[in-house]
């Protein structure tokens, strides 16, 4: 069975990815309507490139904040298959993306071209997100249950399956303690770089609303999920405590730190639904789009918000105020047919 996850409104199904250069044969084009497009991962790197990651193998890049874009399209044979996440190293010298059918694709150049890296024997259920310690260390976390690990950059993996449960984000906070959250209000932690997981709240199958994404800020993290169910903790993950957050049992779907604002939260989720968040205090943002919102990330300068629809958004004030990314005074740079 494929777990069509609910913060995607049922438009996270299906499949994988290959390798096709966007850098020749490039034409330029008007900024089209790209409704019918959903994006579910993006990041954003010291130099400014924001690489954007969606359905149907689609991979986007803009090293001018918006204004044109690179595109490519990743497929493994005769499919394109839906890319749900995106991570680099700390000093960008790497990068890899996941999606459906346990597809991995990893990138040497900043995100210019990806080739395929091939995972564990067996693994063939989707892979919904990724997160990157360094060029060495990487997890990440699936349908039923797959937790996927390496501290050799793929050379040798580490998979387990923590029974039937969706794993939806994971986290880095030092290279041996990694968190994961999922359905049923699951968080788990490791503290040995993923070679065992130990449950911290949840994990009960059939008991509790699912958490979707999770961040930290020093020892300040926070995991948000279904209806407004947070978790929160201010002491590095020693302790968490739940609360419902005032936003009308409303869903987020992505949490990310601002780094231009110490301990604050963004968080962005059903039908354009985004707040920001300091010490558990809400306040609401006006993101300017009515469809979902599925993933963000900030940089010093920047904020971008991607998700269904054609959603890319962007803030250069901390997540206070954002504008669109698609209008038609933009080019959009597609790989020639």
């Amino acid at each position: 069975m494929v777990w069509c996850v609910a913060l995607f409104a049922s438009v996270l199904c299906t499949a994988a990815a290959g390798m096709v250069s966007a850098s020749n044969g490039l034409k330029a084009a008007p900024q089209p309507d790209r409704s019918w497009e959903s994006y579910f991962g993006v990041v954003i790197l010291p130099s400014g490139r924001v690489v954007v990651a969606g359905d149907k193998g689609v991979v986007m890049m803009t090293d001018d904040g918006g204004r044109t874009w690179s595109r490519q399209l990743l497929k493994k044979g005769p499919k394109y298959y839906d890319l749900y996440s995106i991570a680099f190293t700390p000093d960008t010298s790497r990068g890899w993306l996941v999606g459906d059918a346990g597809v991995i694709f990893r990138s040497d150049d900043r995100g210019a071209t990806w080739t395929e890296q091939k995972g564990p024997a067996g693994l063939n259920t989707a892979l919904l997100k990724i997160a990157v310690f360094d060029a060495q260390r990487f997890c990440a976390g699936g349908e039923h249950g797959v937790l996927l690990c390496t501290s050799d950059g793929g050379a040798n993996w580490n998979l387990q399956k923590f029974r039937d449960i969706g794993f939806f984000d994971i986290a880095f906070t030092d290279p041996n303690n990694i968190w994961a959250v999922g359905e049923f209000a699951t968080l788990l932690h490791s503290g040995d770089g993923g070679k065992t997981w130990q449950v911290r709240s949840g994990g009960e199958i059939g008991k509790g609303d699912p958490l979707f994404s999770i961040a930290f800020d020093g020892r300040q993290g926070l995991a948000v999920g279904l209806l407004g169910t947070t978790l929160q903790t201010s002491d590095g993950g020693k302790t968490w405590q739940a609360r419902e957050l005032s936003i009308g049992h409303r869903s987020l779907y992505t949490v990310a730190t601002v780094p231009s604002h110490a301990g604050e939260f963004y968080a962005a989720g059903e039908q354009g639904l985004a707040v920001l968040i300091t010490n558990g205090e809400v306040t609401p943002v006006l993101s300017g789009v009515a469809d979902a919102i599925a993933a963000s990330a900030f940089s010093p300068r920047f904020g971008i918000a991607a998700g269904l629809s054609g959603t890319l958004l962007r803030s250069d004030d901390g997540g206070r105020h954002w504008r669109s990314l698609l209008n038609k005074q933009q080019t959009l740079l597609t790989q020639a047919q």
